[in-house]
This record gives structure tokens, sequence and C-alpha cells, in this order.
């Protein structure tokens, strides 16, 4: 036999053994995405709860045509806010593994399921991102899927520019790449952004410089899922156009959390490294927040039941109307299961610092479950549903006569404001602590107050709520 037969033979058998492959590829990239899919819809309903009422956010695929090298693909993510619906719908074009195409002819010989590139669709909801390409897909992407449930993509966002209807919109554009892990159930998240402007009319903006985020989750084998989040910006300018603008420096923001089956524990915090208004500099700002043991899907079924009752009522967004008793008693039956986790809030760390000093704020509540019964031993005990309540207050009298000097554009008139400021703050502080609602260490004026059991301890002077409350009313706070 000839071996030009045989080479011409097994380049036939190769080219059949790598269509086999490649159609049986697909067919597993297109079982890996229809399954990521579920996860991902069965993550927003984990967080958001089942019975969203009128909010709402699903990922769906509208179309898919799978061929031996080649697929198309058609995604749509849906967001229903009140009567507001956006849909953002990705088109897909991917190409089977083993050894993509595309990707070989990029020297990359690493074995992937699929290898795509995605484009935004112009569609109603995005029509203003388009027309502020001008002329550009405003966004792409480039996403890896490879075996053993790992992957990455990539997403490039053009720069956009939009002014009118007294709006303004300006956005260099940028790069988030996502990795995935874990049968794609784990993640890590980076992306930068230049700068993004946002205005009213021709005077009122805010612009974000220097832009950076990153993010993780993170899937344990009892299926709780932890994440943490961040963005930083170097800068966040607000204009007015009448006054000094507005300046936020180092801004960071962080999110924590972890979802154990219905069960939140979340902790959100926002740091600015210096408040300036002009070149006036105020400060560093810290503000932070947290819950724990909070039954989030509990809480949407509350939420949702209060939105069909507005239904029923035929009250508007944000309208107000009357509950009859039978709307209570609906309502009382989604806050049970609300309080049954005995869930945890705070308001902290609060903190605005400067070189004279820190003012402070911390403020946490405790609430319980009702007791088991009928609904109107609920009711009743729905008033004693707080279990504990603690706020500690901590005001630094030189740091807050700094920033009136400062604001009020410092020399002189600085001075002579931050004087009158005093004279207001010590005689109101005064009355303060004649009350006992607060005491005075030099030049720091500290409260602390703890509410529970009934009773309520004022810098450790306990009274009953009704003596609290009637003192905080004498004062007119």
């Amino acid at each position: 036999m000839k071996k030009s037969a045989v080479l011409a033979g097994s380049v036939i058998i190769l080219a059949a053994a790598y269509t086999g492959a490649a159609w049986y590829v697909g067919k597993e990239a297109e079982n890996t995405i229809r399954a990521a899919i579920d996860r991902a819809n069965q993550r927003i309903i984990k967080t958001l709860g089942p019975d969203l009422g009128s909010v709402g956010a699903t990922i769906s695929i509208d179309e898919y045509r799978r061929g031996i090298f080649s697929s198309e693909a058609r995604y749509t993510f849906v967001l229903q806010d009140g009567g507001e619906r956006t849909e953002v719908s990705l088109h897909d074009q991917m190409q089977h593994g083993p050894f993509p195409f595309g990707l070989v002819a990029q020297g990359v010989l690493e074995p992937q399921l699929a290898w795509s590139r995605s484009q935004l669709v112009d569609t109603e909801s995005v029509k203003r991102w388009f027309d502020a390409a001008r002329g550009h897909a405003p966004l792409m992407a480039e996403t890896r899927i490879g075996f053993g449930g790992k992957g990455s993509t990539e997403w490039s966002f053009a720069p956009l520019q939009w002014v009118g209807e007294g709006e303004q919109l300006a956005f260099s554009g940028g790069h988030v790449r996502v990795d995935f892990s874990n049968d794609f159930r784990d993640s890590d998240a980076q992306g930068r952004f230049e700068s993004m402007t946002l205005g009213e009319g021709d005077a009122e903006t805010v612009t974000l410089k220097n832009m950076e985020v990153h993010s993780s989750t993170r899937t344990s084998a009892d299926d709780s899922v932890k994440v943490n989040s961040g963005l930083n910006i170097a800068a966040v300018v607000a204009e007015t156009g009448v006054s000094d603008p507005l300046v936020l420096e180092g801004v960071k923001v962080s999110l924590e959390s972890t979802q154990k089956a219905a069960l939140l524990d979340a902790a959100l915090s926002y740091d600015v490294k210096r408040l300036r208004v002009g070149e006036a500099d105020l400060g560093s700002v810290t503000m932070g927040g947290k819950v724990n043991n909070f039954n989030f899907e509990a809480f949407s079924n509350l939420i949702a039941e209060y939105d069909a009752i507005a239904a029923e009522h035929g009250a508007e967004e944000g309208e107000d109307f009357d509950l009859t008793p039978e709307d209570e008693t609906r309502l009382l039956a989604r806050v049970v299961p609300v309080l049954a986790s005995s869930p945890r809030f705070a308001l902290e760390p609060i903190s605005w610092r400067n070189e004279e000093g820190e003012t402070s704020l911390a403020l946490n509540l405790a609430l319980q479950p009702l007791p088991a019964g009928d609904a109107r031993a609920q009711e009743e005990a729905l008033a004693d549903s707080l279990r504990e309540l603690r706020l500690e207050i901590a005001l630094s009298r030189p740091m807050l006569l700094q920033v009136v000097s400062r604001a009020t554009g410092g020399g002189e008139e600085g001075q002579e404001m931050a004087m009158f400021a005093a004279l207001l703050l010590d005689n109101y502080l005064a009355q303060l602590e004649g009350q006992g609602l607060v005491r005075i260490e030099g030049d720091r004026t500290l409260m602390s107050v703890l509410y529970e059991k009934g009773e309520v301890t004022v810098n450790g002077r306990t009274m009953p709520v009704d003596e609290f409350l009637e003192l905080v009313s004498d004062l007119g706070i």
C-alpha cells in the first residue's frame, strides 16, 4: 500500500475522531453552561428569596443552537424592580474543544471544553448604552470553559459619552476578569476603570476616578457561601457649580458576607481617607453596618406580602394606605419567621477623625422571636420583640470645632464661626449633662445607653423607659 494512501487514511481517521470529540465536547459544554445558569438562578433565589413579588432577577438561555465545531446562544438577564423591567442580552459565538480553533490561532494549546466571544445585544433597555458607545459594542466578553469545573471570562467595556435631556455621562471604559473553579461555584474577580462622570444639567456632576474592584466567592461542602468584595476609588468629586466641590479621597468600600441556608451574616464598610470641601480638609470618615442571623428569605417574603396587599388596595409605589385587621394578620404571619432566628443589627463603626480628635457612634440592636401561639399572643408580644439596644456616642469638642472652622473658610472668619459654634455646643451639652444623659471628660462628651428587660440604663443609671422618654422629650432630642 502506498505511503500516501496510509497517510490519507490516517488523516481521515484523525479528522473523524476529532469531529466526534468536538461533537461530544460541545454537548458537554452545553450541559456545563446550562448547569451554571441553573446554579446562578438558585443563588439569586437563595439571596433574594423565592417569592419576590415586584422585585427579582433571573438569567435565562433564550436560544442555543449547537453544531459540531461551534454553537450560538443568546442569554438574557432580567431585573424587575417594581414596574421597571430591565433586560440585558448577550449573543454568544462559541467554538468547541478540545482545541478551539480561535485559541489555537492565538498559540493557546491547553484543552478546553469551549471558547467563546459574546457581545451585548441592542435592546430597548440598553439602547442608551449603544448610543453612548458611538458605533462600538458597549460590552464584549471572551470566555474559556475548561475541564474540571474551571474557566475564566474577560469583560471589556467600551468608552461611553452621552449628553441629553438634562443628563450627561462620560465613562472611560475598562476591563473585568473572573476566574472560576470548584465546578464553577467559586470565583475570583478583578477589574479596573479609569473614570466615570454622571451629571444633571450643565454644572451638577459626580466624578469617580481610578476605580478598582475585586471579589472572591467560596462555596463550602455544606453549601454555605462566603463573599468578600471591595471597591477602591482614588477620588469622588461632587460639583454643584455654586460652591466649592466636595471631594472624597481614598474611598474604600468592602463587603463580607456568609450565607448558610436562609441565614445571612454580613458586614459593609465605607472608608474615606480624606474629606475636603474645596481646599478645606475636614478629616477622615468611616461608616459601617452589620447583620447577623438575618433570614433574608423570610424578609423577602414579608416584602412580597406587603407589595401584594398594596396592590389589592390599588396603592401606587410609595403611596400610603390603611391596613385592615386582616392585612395586619397576614403581615404578622410573615414577621414571625423573620424574628425566629433572633437577628442582630449594628451601625458600627461610625467615626469622623481629624488632627484634633475623633467623634464616634455605635448602635446595636438585638431582636427576639415571638412566642409560639395564636396571632393575638404574637401581636401582643411584637412590641417587646426588641431584646436589647445599645448606643455609644463619643464627641470630641476640638475635632468638631476644627471642622466648623475649616468648613466656613478658615482664617478669622472660620475662627469666629468656631467660637459661635462652641457657645451653642457647650450650652447644649451642659443641659444634657445636667439631666444625666451625657458625661463630660475633658474635651470629650460621652453617652452610653442600654435597653434590656424593659429598662434603660444611661451612663450607669437605670430607669424605666417612660422616665427616659420624658427626659429626652423635655430636651427636644
